[in-house]
């Protein structure tokens, strides 16, 4: 077949979504994304330069996008997202749009941090058998595993009290760089994690129409922040499923105030408040080599492992 290959525009919205949608009705990897969702992405993407569209007989059949870092530390590990519509699967696309994002990558990157090394990355759920094949036939490696965690919120949701010497309360957009601060203190010896920058950041929660400041709540000593969780709401999931999902994007502490109970207080606290405002369930994703030793906080709190996502890696040469 002949393939028309151009970058995307916003254009192209609607088609992607459409089409990310047909791969998920096949591949059913849980990632519900909408309209929304994807412009958003393509407002933080570079798409003259980071993006594709494969385009057969007019018809999206494919697309790509470059996703990059705003403050990468030691190496850049840039992000490949993209999919393969069903109906043009076995044709060899994706075997051509892989490699040609990760040239794409690499120029985007040399742009940008010269100096520093770069990985090509792209996000695969392991039941995704074709997914899998195509990125260790095209030298990618599996560089991190992450297991997704849900819990059903119903009536035997542990409390865990917090010490005296801590208070809970509700996130407060006055606190909004502190957080920030912390966050990046919290997370700055994890695997692949970069400073966010308050850009990213508030293109994460701030200004995020996903973030929820309801559910989502601080650990306060003396009056200052020392831990968090930090909640979204994807519609979508409702809309998709009838399932009403409270998304724990990040959960922190400060290395001081480890092991002092504040991570299972926290989000003991934020699924009792999620429960009372509605949501069926809670779901988060975390590193299985996280050195905090956090899936036992989140097995403790009822979480149970739903899926498995690999971190594909392709070192730039």
């Amino acid at each position: 077949m002949e393939l028309v290959w151009r970058a995307l525009t916003t254009a192209d919205i609607p088609a992607v979504s459409a089409l990310y949608g047909a791969a998920e009705s096949v591949d059913d990897t849980g990632e519900l994304l909408s309209e929304e969702d994807f412009a958003e992405s393509f407002a933080e993407s570079d798409l003259p330069g980071g993006s594709l569209a494969v385009l057969v007989d007019d018809v999206l059949a494919a697309y790509g996008l470059v996703a990059l870092r705003d403050n990468p530390v030691g190496t850049h590990r840039v992000r490949l997202d993209g999919m393969v519509h069903p109906e043009f699967r076995r044709n060899g696309i994706g075997r051509q749009l892989l490699p040609r994002l990760v040239t794409m990558a690499r120029e985007l990157h040399a742009a940008r941090h010269p100096a520093m090394p770069m990985v090509a990355t792209t996000m695969v759920e392991s039941r995704s058998a074709g997914h899998v094949a195509l990125a260790e036939s095209l030298g990618f490696s599996a560089d991190r595993h992450f297991y997704e965690l849900e819990v059903a919120l119903g009536e035997s949701l542990a409390q865990v009290p917090i010490s005296s010497a801590y208070e809970i309360v509700p996130f407060s957009p006055a606190r909004d760089d502190e957080v920030r601060q912390v966050c990046n203190a919290a997370f700055a010896a994890h695997w692949g994690s970069t400073e966010r920058s308050p850009e990213e950041w508030a293109a994460s929660f701030t200004n995020s129409k996903r973030f929820v400041p309801e559910t989502s709540f601080l650990a306060l000593e003396d009056g200052a922040v020392i831990g968090f969780v930090l909640a979204r709401h994807y519609p979508v999931v409702e809309e998709l499923t009838g399932v009403r999902e409270l998304w724990i994007g990040d959960v922190g502490t400060l290395a001081e105030h480890r092991g002092r109970g504040v991570a299972s207080a926290l989000l003991s606290w934020t699924l009792a408040q999620a429960k009372a405002q509605g949501y069926d369930r809670a779901g988060l994703s975390v590193d299985t080599a996280n050195p905090t030793r956090a899936l036992g906080v989140y097995e403790r709190a009822g979480f149970e492992v739903a899926r498995t996502w690999i971190d594909y890696g392709l070192r730039s040469s």
